[in-house]
């Protein structure tokens, strides 16, 4: 994915040259031109770049409404323009990826995901689909398995090229069929052992059938425990090689992830590692949206990563503020700079300057706290200081000016939902009406 720029004169001529690893990297190049180029010409520049984390780019993985065909449509445009290169569709909410995971897709859906997977090879962004089989499959079944490698087929020739297998949500002491509990007995072990069963058997005929598949993944039981443990010992010792496994770090939705954290697990489970960060999506907190930028995650988890997945909000406009600061990160995370990437993030989707791009930031700056950190209102807290020691003092012209910026910042605030309807086609200010309503409201409490 790397790639080289440059823009100056060559044999008097002025030139413009771009040379890509591949025809990812030359896309790249291409999307950083696109951001170079002002006003019809390009400042003289070197430009050479490559990212730190191989594959970068999105979960749609909550609970909840999924997005629309048009909302994903959007959504690859975006990873395309921030040089990221996976979608991986794992909607909570999909029955035919879990209970009703042998059943073909309806004609319009099929329709849908051929549509998005070939906009998809056209940004040079792989398309993922996760299936998580475990509530209702006979782990030892070979007709289980064909069905599975069936159906995983049926998703390549929509335009799928990368799968995962999940079994976040399995007991260790519940089959499906009598026949598993004859094959593998019980507990953390025999989980282990029957999962990895129906791994291996999908990479198989992956390798097989589909060799130029990206590699498989599984989503295992204990995804965010740290350490060894009995189910972690046997899912490692089964697993064949090249399958990656999934995990969210240590805990669930963790505020910090850490390169020892990282280390540690991929030395258990003796794979690479996939790290599916639970941020920004909302579905634990169906009352907040997250605007605030990617942060607490160290250099070495995007360098160690095979692939770095943030899972998204339900909300898809408002998620890319903080899904562009991921990008940044995962492209360049000794260089991140988290405020410099949200002020980007919000100028990307808003545009720069105008009324768009202030209300945005007005209502990001407000709903920036999250189980990551972030202060509340933090563009807000030093005007209000300002105005209170401008008060207490003896200076009115320096307290009306203290007052005059406070009480734009509240206007921002009160006519946000007006000025956020342009925005991603008008679907922002949609998104985030109960939000930027109640914004709105203390804009004209504080202007009061």
């Amino acid at each position: 994915g790397g790639y080289r720029l440059a823009a100056g004169r060559v044999a008097e001529r002025d030139t413009v040259a771009l040379e890509g690893v591949g025809e990812d990297g030359l896309f790249h190049a291409v999307q950083t031109l696109r951001q170079l180029v002002r006003g019809g010409k390009v400042a003289g520049v070197t430009v050479r770049d490559w990212p730190s984390t191989a594959v970068r780019g999105l979960t749609e993985g909550f609970y909840g409404q999924p997005w629309s065909l048009r909302d994903r449509l959007a959504q690859i445009d975006f990873l395309a323009r921030t040089k990221q290169n996976r979608y991986l569709y794992a909607a909570g909410d999909d029955p035919y990826r879990q209970a009703r995971w042998r059943d073909p897709y309806p004609a319009k859906r099929r329709a849908e995901v051929r549509e998005l997977a070939e906009r998809a090879a056209a940004a040079h962004v792989v398309l993922g689909w996760a299936v998580a089989p475990g509530q209702s499959m006979c782990l030892s079944s070979d007709r289980d398995l064909k069905a599975l490698n069936r159906k995983i087929d049926a998703m390549w020739d929509l335009g799928v090229r990368a799968f995962q297998v999940q079994f976040q949500d399995v007991s260790y002491s519940e089959w499906h069929c009598a026949a598993d509990a004859d094959a593998f007995g019980s507990g953390p072990r025999a989980a282990a052992r029957a999962q990895a069963r129906v791994v291996n058997g999908v990479a198989r005929h992956l390798a097989a059938r589909h060799p130029e598949a990206a590699p498989l993944s599984v989503m295992p039981t204990e995804f965010y425990q740290d350490g060894a443990t009995e189910y972690r010992s046997a899912l490692a010792g089964e697993l064949a090689d090249g399958v990656e496994v999934a995990w969210t770090g240590v805990g669930v939705v963790p505020r910090t992830i850490t390169g020892a954290e990282l280390a540690r697990t991929r030395a258990v489970f003796g794979h690479p590692l996939v790290t599916m960060d639970n941020y920004p999506v909302n579905d634990y907190a169906h009352d907040r949206i997250f605007l605030g930028p990617y942060t607490g995650r160290e250099p070495a988890v995007a360098v160690g990563s095979a692939a770095l997945l943030a899972n998204a909000m339900e909300q898809p406009s408002a998620s890319r503020v903080p899904l562009f600061t991921a990008a940044d990160f995962a492209w360049n995370p000794r260089g991140y700079d988290p405020a410099r990437s949200w002020e980007a993030a919000v100028d990307d989707l808003a545009g720069s300057g105008g009324e768009a791009a202030g209300a945005l930031r007005a209502l990001a700056g407000n709903s920036a706290g999250s189980l990551l950190g972030g202060t509340e209102s933090a563009y807000l807290r030093p005007l209000i200081a300002a105005f209170w020691t401008a008060y207490a003092g003896d200076d009115a012209a320096a307290l009306d000016a203290a007052a005059g910026r406070l009480r734009d910042a509240f206007g921002e605030m009160r006519t946000a939902p007006g000025a956020l309807a342009g925005v991603a086609g008008g679907r922002l200010a949609e998104e985030v009406r109960p939000w930027s309503a109640q914004l709105s409201r203390y804009g004209r409490a504080g202007e009061l």
